[in-house]
């Protein structure tokens, strides 16, 4: 038998070896291409979570500047003009519609239009104001909702 010389037993080894190298970087991309696309995913929720904050954000606001206003009303003139629901009620309550519409989803006198409860306070001069603002962001199934409640006194 004749002994193998170094330089056949080289050709040998790189021959075996052919293409592991491009094994190792297509792995790396690989890798790489999936933590990009967890950032990607990442991102998206985030902006989702901002938009809803926002979105809360003008429920509270909206529902807050009705609840200021009714601070500055007797209590009959509270039931005459915001107690409503699906349709009903007096001025305030259409202003409080047309403010909620700014919300996706919310389309004037609808499932997720506000709705303003009055109820009689724990004195005869009070009354429980509750005010519901609800929105529905695309492409989720449940809508969000806000609920403010005051309690508003006698303002002669």
């Amino acid at each position: 038998m004749r002994p193998s010389s170094p330089v056949r037993s080289r050709r040998a080894t790189r021959r075996g070896q052919s293409g592991a190298f491009l094994l190792e970087a297509l792995v790396g991309v690989l890798i790489f291409a999936f933590g990009i696309l967890g950032l990607v995913g990442l991102q998206a929720v985030a902006i989702r979570n901002t938009n809803d904050l926002q979105y809360r954000g003008e429920a509270i606001q909206i529902a807050n500047a009705a609840m200021g206003r009714m601070w500055t009303m007797n209590r009959p003139d509270i039931e005459a003009m915001y107690e409503g629901d699906a349709g009903t009620g007096g001025s305030g309550y259409t202003a409080l519609v047309e403010a909620a519409e700014r919300l996706p989803g919310v389309k004037g006198v609808d499932a997720l239009a506000p709705t303003v409860t009055v109820v009689a306070g724990p004195s005869s001069t009070s009354n429980l104001v509750t005010v519901t603002i609800r929105w529905q962001l695309p492409g989720e199934a449940t809508p969000h909702q806000y609920v403010g409640a005051v309690m508003v006194g006698l303002n002669n």
